[in-house]
């Protein structure tokens, strides 16, 4: 008797190859189980054992022997598409060594009819058929297997190929039509007797065995080259339809796996192995909690917020629409001048203008040295005519002095009193000329020593007149062999005027306002090569230069707009800042007499008119420098007032008289040319030139040692004539500055010295001048204590 083994009941494959079932029985049969040994049990194998024990051993005893096998030559074929939906064995494909190989029992209804054997009875159970074609595929697969097989139910024509030879396509479908005859006619019957017996014996040690010690076959034996080779020809071959029912059938299994997994019932649905998906029931969840009321209110409430959000949100899109309306605009005016200037016409304007600005460069590199060489002569020039006057000036007060103290010793050298009486005789003579030439244009209010001695002797300034002249003539032919859009000023800026009415934003991006101050020193520097501030020559707004930036800086399309952050605005002052102002720095270093009143009030002028305002540049500091370190030296340098004994003032038509009077007022004169920069220079640096370091240190000494008179009121009331009165607005406690302190002093004793005079008249004078300068508690003191009227008197 035979006994059945368990078996495992797994979900499989539909349509298994019948040489996944050969590989399982020769797994079978090359690895015999080892008694004596404990193996592994699947978990429904154990559950179903008691129950179907009975059932299994009839089944085994109806069972056929097995035929002896054929001891044919080892052959690996496949014929998987033999048996396509007729078992429901399946395989996972893994590595070949260590496949799990799981079976199922056939179902009755899955076996076509047609693989039955007409022979069978109607008695005949599923088990003993599927143990019959089980024995069926053992057998045939030792045929294949057994390199001796010599049944002699297999004809020449069926032998299998050699063992060291492949089998082709022709050759398989020819064996799997065999097989499938056989199949059917039912004389497919194995003679290899020694199987069966191995079989029972091996049933009954498992019989022996418990189900724990049983040993569980999980993977199938060694397989030679051939037979993997026979298997990947095999299996290339089969149909897209195949792999299709394979992946649904192995989706469905591995659903079944995982449900069994999380320990569920492990029961075999029927709809599952039928192919269809059980359906799914939705389940009902009731809720825990009950509903609040909804009142009309609430609803109101909830409209009222949606709409409140509906409105903000309208307003972003509203706001959102504005923006890109205007970004819009915004496109189609950029198209708009895109269109209208080409790019073709753009390059070629920068084209030219880079041509323009690159000869305009090398001409200018070309011709600056010439220029910056001729202005140096020229300045040379009118240094060399100050120095003369200053050197003459300076020796005829020393030669005056000087004869003057001999008029009081001894005589001295002949020669040298010789030469010193026709220097005198010639200060006197041009003394003299000057003087005339005030009573003809009518000067009256005039005092001797006030006039400026700036006149040269007729050779040296017609040798003055010729070197100037020559300097102006070697000016002229600097810019002969250029085009005149490079040399004149106004073509020059006619270039970058287009430039800016074509193309402004590159204009204005690529800052031309400040490279056109310096591309233009040059030119501007040649036409100031014969201007001086200092002279009775042309004005800067006169000149052709300053015209043609003042037209470019200020054209009538600007000045309609009224641009005033426009950069091209300042381009002018730029100008004067860079190129003017340093040369009226070096006029007032070198050349610019403090002592001559015109000089002064010239340079006064062209100051306030183009420098006021810029004090934060360097250059106007610089300037200002300068021009406070010149004022301070004329004070050292020119500046003589000697003091002699009364007896010598007595006489006033006395040389001693006449010189100390001279010397006075050549001093207020320079006191007053100090004065005359109030609103330029700041009022500290002012009032310590005219006040501390004139007034107080030479004027003052003279007044006091003067007496009281007409003369003297005349001095006063010169002195504090040309105060600036801007001085006096801050003051408010009734007391004058403080470097006038002496001043107004002194003031106050002459109206006493005045008043023992009788002199009521001098008296007023001098309390008005009080007023004038703030003194105001002198004042006051005065008009009380001699009954005056403090009236101001016109001085």
């Amino acid at each position: 008797m035979f006994r059945k083994p368990n078996r495992n009941l797994r979900v499989r494959k539909a349509a298994s190859s019948d040489e996944e079932e050969e590989d399982e029985e020769q797994e079978k049969v090359e690895r015999p189980r080892r008694t004596g040994r404990r193996g592994l049990t699947c978990g429904t194998r154990k559950k179903k054992e008691e129950a179907d024990s009975e059932e299994e051993e009839g089944d085994e005893e109806e069972q056929p022997e097995q035929p002896a096998r054929s001891a044919g030559p080892h052959s690996a074929l496949s014929f998987t598409a033999e048996k396509e939906g007729e078992d429901d064995s399946f395989k996972i494909r893994k590595p070949t060594i260590n496949a799990v190989i799981f079976k199922v029992q056939k179902k009755s209804d899955d076996v076509e009819p047609s693989r039955k054997p007409p022979e069978k009875g109607a008695d005949s159970s599923p088990e003993s058929e599927q143990n019959e074609q089980e024995t069926l595929d053992e057998l045939e697969k030792e045929e294949y297997s057994d390199p001796e097989s010599n049944s002699p139910s297999s004809s020449p024509s069926q032998q299998t190929p050699a063992a060291d030879e492949i089998p082709d396509a022709k050759q398989i479908r020819a064996a799997r039509n065999r097989r499938k005859l056989a199949r059917a006619q039912g004389d497919y019957i194995s003679l290899d007797v020694s199987h069966e017996q191995s079989d029972s014996s091996q049933s009954e040690s498992d019989d022996e065995l418990d189900d724990h010690e049983k040993r569980i076959t999980f993977a199938p034996g060694m397989k030679t080259l051939k037979d993997q080779m026979a298997e990947e020809m095999s299996s290339s071959s089969e149909s897209d339809r195949d792999n299709e029912e394979l992946d649904d059938i192995q989706d469905k299994w591995e659903e079944q796996q995982i449900r069994k997994a999380i320990r569920r019932p492990q029961v075999v649905d029927n709809d599952l192995l039928q192919g269809r998906s059980p359906p799914r029931v939705r389940k009902h969840a009731e809720p825990k909690f009950s509903t609040p009321l909804v009142t009309i209110e609430d609803i109101r409430k909830r409209l009222r917020a949606r709409i409140s959000s509906m409105e903000e949100v309208h307003r972003a899109h509203v706001m959102d629409n504005e923006k890109y309306t205007h970004d819009l605009e915004d496109a189609k005016s950029a198209l708009q001048k895109l269109e209208t200037s080409t790019s073709e016409r753009s390059y070629k304007f920068f084209k030219e203008m880079k041509v323009f600005v690159e000869n305009f460069v090398d001409c200018l590199n070309e011709k600056i040295q010439e220029i910056y060489q001729l202005e140096s002569e020229m300045s040379e020039i009118l240094e060399s005519r100050s120095r003369t006057l200053l050197k003459r000036r300076q020796d005829d007060l020393q030669l005056e002095s000087t004869a003057i103290q001999k008029l009081a010793g001894s005589g001295g050298d002949n020669d040298a009193d010789d030469k010193t009486k026709m220097n005198l005789q010639d200060l006197e003579l041009r003394r003299r000329r000057r003087r005339q030439k005030r009573e003809d244009s009518g000067q009256k209010d005039h005092h001797e020593g006030m006039s400026s001695d700036d006149e040269l002797p007729p050779d040296q300034e017609r040798e003055y007149q010729q070197n100037q002249e020559d300097v102006l003539l070697l000016c002229k032919p600097i810019f002969d062999d250029v085009n005149e859009d490079f040399y004149q000023i106004k073509n020059v800026l006619a270039k970058f005027h287009e430039w800016r009415e074509r193309f402004p934003e590159t204009y204005y991006d690529a800052y031309i306002s400040l490279c056109i101050p310096k591309l233009l020193g040059p030119l501007v520097r040649k036409q100031l090569i014969d201007w001086n501030p200092l002279q009775d020559t042309a004005l800067l707004e006169h000149m052709p230069w300053y015209r043609d930036l003042d037209d470019f800086c200020f054209s009538k399309h600007e000045q309609e707009n009224n641009l005033e952050d426009d950069p091209d605005h300042k381009v002018l002052n730029a100008v004067i800042e860079k190129t003017v102002i340093p040369k009226v720095s070096g006029l007032v270093e070198r050349v610019w007499d403090p002592m001559s009143s015109t000089q002064t009030v010239r340079l006064v002028d062209f100051c306030k008119t183009h420098i006021l305002g810029d004090e934060r540049s360097k250059a106007v500091q610089g300037f200002v420098t300068c021009l406070v370190s010149r004022l301070k030296k004329s004070i050292e340098d020119d500046v003589f007032i000697p003091l002699y004994p009364k007896r010598l003032l007595e006489d006033r038509n006395s040389p001693h008289s006449k010189f100390q009077e001279r010397q006075f007022w050549a001093a207020v004169k320079l006191f007053g040319n100090i004065l005359l920069w109030d609103g330029f220079l700041q009022e500290e640096t002012l009032q310590e030139l005219s006040l501390d370091k004139l007034l107080n240190r030479y004027l003052l000494l003279v007044l006091l040692n003067a007496e009281p008179g007409p003369e003297l009121l005349d001095k006063c009331c010169k002195v504090v004539g040309v105060l600036p009165q801007s001085w006096y607005k801050t003051l408010s406690n009734g007391a004058t500055l403080t470097q006038l302190g002496n001043f107004s002093k002194h003031l106050a004793t002459c109206v006493h010295a005045l008043h023992k005079l009788s002199d009521r008249k001098g008296m007023e004078v001098l309390v008005s001048l009080l007023m004038k300068i703030k003194a105001e508690n002198l004042a006051e003191e005065l008009v009380a204590q001699y009954g005056l009227e403090g009236q101001s008197v016109a001085v």
